[in-house]
């Protein structure tokens, strides 16, 4: 397979990431609604729950755990689409493995923070030791999703590719999401007003926003992976060119 980026569907995996940045945070806070019968406060990346939930509901935790739990399973639904035959299918997965920056869930940990770290933290007053069991846990459930995109890409310079499907939607949601959204709006006061789902106005409509582009372009998420030339079509290709 090849990967093919064109401005639709490059527009709509790059928006597709800040779906799934927002929705990894929506994990979190929903089920804090769940759990403490109200919303915490919360920007783009750092959420709470609503004041002393922690002291009367021992299974708050639940709450950090939803987020890595949502995400993982949205990777591991992108493997699994990447096991079908049909280009279509397989492109889908693509999408959602990329989207889902698994990058962004391995480097937390790695330099000792996120929602892993801190959850096993919480129980076992024992930094290093959920340091190294958050670590191998996500690298376990980080690599094969990343491994098998790496098998069935055939683009020349694979590597370059790898690297920039990677860590584009991880650097654009760092510049725009945090750096631009949350640094020079929110942080200055901009639509802070907190309204439905228990989060900033900025944020719900900026949701909002990502989730039209994505309805208007969605479609063309099934063209991010294409059938690579046969050996055969390469050679009468190369006849009609001569």
């Amino acid at each position: 397979m090849k990967i093919t980026l064109t401005p639709k569907n490059t527009t709509a995996l790059v928006f597709l990431s800040f779906i799934m940045q927002e929705t990894h945070e929506l994990a979190h806070t929903v089920v804090g609604r769940m759990i403490c019968g109200c919303w915490g406060k919360r920007n783009f990346n750092v959420w709470t729950l609503c004041k002393g939930c922690s002291d009367e509901k021992p299974w708050y935790i639940l709450a950090t755990y939803a987020g890595p739990a949502y995400s993982f399973t949205v990777i591991w639904l992108g493997l699994y689409l990447l096991l079908k035959s049909s280009a279509k299918v397989k492109s889908i997965g693509f999408a959602l493995i990329v989207s889902s920056m698994p990058f962004s869930r391995v480097l937390t940990p790695i330099i000792g923070g996120g929602d892993e770290v801190y959850a096993l933290n919480s129980y076992w007053n024992n930094h290093t030791l959920a340091w190294i069991v958050a670590v191998v846990i996500v690298l376990t459930l980080a690599i094969p999703p990343v491994v098998k995109i790496w098998t069935i890409i055939e683009n020349r310079r694979k590597n370059l590719w790898i690297v920039g499907i990677i860590f584009g939607p991880f650097i654009a949601t760092g510049v725009f999401v945090f750096g631009i959204l949350q640094t020079l709006l929110l942080g200055n006061g901009i639509l802070k007003t907190y309204w439905i789902l228990g989060s900033p106005m900025l944020i719900t409509l900026w949701f909002i926003l990502c989730l039209i582009v994505c309805a208007i372009l969605g479609n063309s998420l099934t063209t991010l992976l294409q059938p690579s030339e046969t050996n055969a079509e390469r050679t009468r290709n190369v006849n009609l060119i001569h």
